[in-house]
C-alpha cells in the first residue's frame, strides 16, 4: 500500500495553496467559470492533468519494456464535467497521445504499450467516468 499526502490552505477569495512535502507549492482556485479568476490552475485541471500524466507515466514503463524506441512523446486531455443528478461530475476524460518512433515497424507495439498504459493507470481506474484514448504513432 502507498499512501499520499498533501495540504490546502486557503489564501484568499475563492484560491488556496496545495502543497506536497518536498515539492513546489501550487496555487489552486476555483474555475473561472465558477467566479474563480483566470490564470490559476483549478482542481478540475489537475483532475485532467493527473490522467494524462499517469498515462504518460505508464506509457513510459511499457515502451521501454517493449523495446519500442521513441523520440518524442506528446498528449493532451480534456475534461468533460456536466451536471448530473448527483451534482457536479466528470463524464469523460479523452487523452490524445502522440509518439514519434524511432523505428516506424514498431507502430503496433507503442499502440499496444500505450493502451495498456492506460488500463493498468492507477487514477483511470478509480475515475467513475471513462477515459476515452486516442493513440497517434509516426
Amino acid at each position: 500500500m502507498w499512501t499520499y499526502e498533501t495540504s490546502v490552505d486557503w489564501k484568499e477569495e475563492k484560491t488556496g495553496v496545495a502543497r506536497c512535502e518536498g515539492k513546489p507549492a501550487i496555487e489552486v482556485t476555483t474555475p473561472p467559470e465558477f467566479g474563480g479568476p483566470e490564470g490559476v490552475w483549478t482542481p478540475e485541471d489537475l483532475l485532467t492533468s493527473a490522467v494524462e500524466s499517469c498515462i504518460m507515466a505508464s506509457s513510459l514503463f511499457f515502451l521501454n519494456r517493449s523495446k519500442v524506441g521513441f523520440r518524442s512523446y506528446k498528449s493532451k486531455a480534456t475534461g468533460t464535467m456536466e451536471k448530473g443528478a448527483g451534482g457536479l461530475t466528470f463524464s469523460r476524460i479523452a487523452v490524445e497521445v502522440s509518439l514519434e518512433l524511432d523505428d516506424p515497424a514498431q507502430a503496433d507495439a507503442a499502440r499496444k504499450a500505450v493502451i495498456q498504459a492506460e488500463k493498468t493507470c492507477p487514477l483511470s481506474n478509480s475515475l467513475k467516468c471513462p477515459v476515452e484514448l486516442v493513440v497517434n504513432v509516426g
